[in-house]
Formats: C-alpha cells, structure tokens, sequence
C-alpha cells in the first residue's frame, strides 16, 4: 500500500510541475502517511486516493512555501473546486497543519511578488486604522489575503480573485463584506499611503546616494597604482646593500 501511494504521489508531483522541488515528496509522503494512521484511528475523509495525494502535494508545497498549481491540481483531484477547499481544510485539521498563511506564501504560490512589498504595507496601514480592536485576529489569513488583492488593484495587476479567496478561509459573501470594508479603510486613509509611499521613496534614493561610488583619480581613500609599488626583488636588494653599509660603517667606528 506504501508502495503504491508513493508512486502516485510521484506521478502527481510530476504533473503538477514540483518535480524539481527534492523537498516536495518527502514532505508529501510524511503527511500521506499521517493521513493513512489517522484515517484509521477514526478521523475518516471520504475523499479518494487521487484527492487525498493531490491535497496532500498541495499542503506541503503550502508548508515548504513553494508555488503551486492550483488549477492542475483541481484536474488531478477529480474534485470540485468547492468540494477540493472543503476536502483541504479537513485534511489540514486531521494533519494539524493549518499553518497560518501570511502575505509570503501567498504571493509566491500565486506568482505575485511583485505586490508583496505593497501588500505588507498596505496590511500594516489597516492594523494602524483599525486601531485598538482587540476583537481583530490578524493572524487569520483573511487580513493577508485581502491585503494581496488589493495590492494587485493598486498596481493594475489583475488580482486572480477566485484563488485568493480560498486563502482567506472566508465564505463568497464574507468576502465581499471584507472587501468593502477595506475600500473604505483605502478611501480614508488614500492620503497617508501616498505620504508612507513617499517617504519610503525617498529613503531608497538616500540609501542609494548614500553608497560608495567607485570614482577616478579624485576619490578618496584611493590606493597606490601598481607600478608605483616597488618590486620585492627591488625591495630586497636595497635593503641587503642598507645592510652591508651599515655594518661596514659599525667596523670602522670600531
């Protein structure tokens, strides 16, 4: 049974496009094997083989922080796209992996760095607006996810919405709830994230300006050119005749 598992995984790793990842079978074998002992002390799935390696794959892959597709692996899985996320969280609370996905894993299993620095900012920037709230659990993926989506609007990328709503763990309609409520936080606060933006610019070039430039002849600190260093064998025959007149000076004071 082992065996076979194993081969399968192997297969879904390659269609999956991870077969260069050396981490992903190990990390996609240690949670099947997992999966297999609780599933039989009880905590029971009714998904298939096919499904249970594929979600497997795609929690190790969630854990090692590796890109991911999402779209194959609905495919390989048999499943609906309901049916796989339901089936994800079941095995991430019988696996207890339910790590918690922030702005990093994100972005790199939906191929959006180039938001991740705006995402952050912007997921700062909500914190601060939010303020006190002691009710908010900010750890709760919904903040960072969100947060991506609308670092992709403000950078005109398009945001892959019906992917990024899987990483909220939020229902259609609490997602839409959640999204209005951040354009109005974007709305109040467009002023400041233009100043923080700014400044931040402002900075780099500082930082920018601020390192060394390798220059010419006016530098300073500049060292001496190579023909201007004496030659050891030049050095050593001067200092041997320094020698022998010194001494030869000694015995005819003597």
């Amino acid at each position: 049974m082992a065996a076979s598992n194993n081969k399968l995984l192997q297969q879904l790793i390659q269609k999956l496009g991870l077969a260069s990842h050396e981490a992903v079978l190990p990390k996609s074998t240690e949670l099947q094997r997992l999966l297999d002992i609780r599933s039989s002390n009880g905590m029971m799935t009714n998904l298939g083989d096919y499904a249970k390696a594929t979600i497997c794959i795609d929690l190790a892959s969630s854990l090692l922080a590796l890109p991911f597709d999402g779209d194959m692996a609905l495919k390989l899985s048999g499943l609906r796209k309901t049916a796989y996320y339901n089936g994800r969280r079941t095995l991430e609370k019988i696996l207890d992996v339910n790590k918690t996905i922030g702005i990093n894993e994100i972005c790199v299993q939906l191929g959006l760095s180039q938001v991740q620095k705006d995402a952050c900012g912007l997921l700062e920037a909500y914190k601060r607006y939010a303020g006190g709230n002691s009710d908010i659990d900010f750890a709760h993926p919904q903040y960072a996810a969100m947060a991506v989506f609308q670092a992709c609007k403000r950078q005109k990328v398009k945001p892959p919405k019906t992917k990024l709503v899987p990483f909220s763990h939020l229902k259609p309609a609490q997602w839409t709830l959640l999204e209005k409520n951040w354009e109005q936080f974007l709305t109040n606060s467009e002023h400041t994230l233009k100043k923080t933006a700014a400044q931040e610019k402002g900075n780099s070039e500082k930082e920018e300006t601020a390192q060394p430039k390798a220059t010419s002849s006016g530098s300073c600190g500049k060292h001496a050119s190579p023909e201007k260093i004496e030659p050891y064998s030049n050095w050593k025959k001067r200092m041997l005749e320094k020698a022998y007149r010194e001494l030869e000076l000694l015995r005819g004071s003597g």
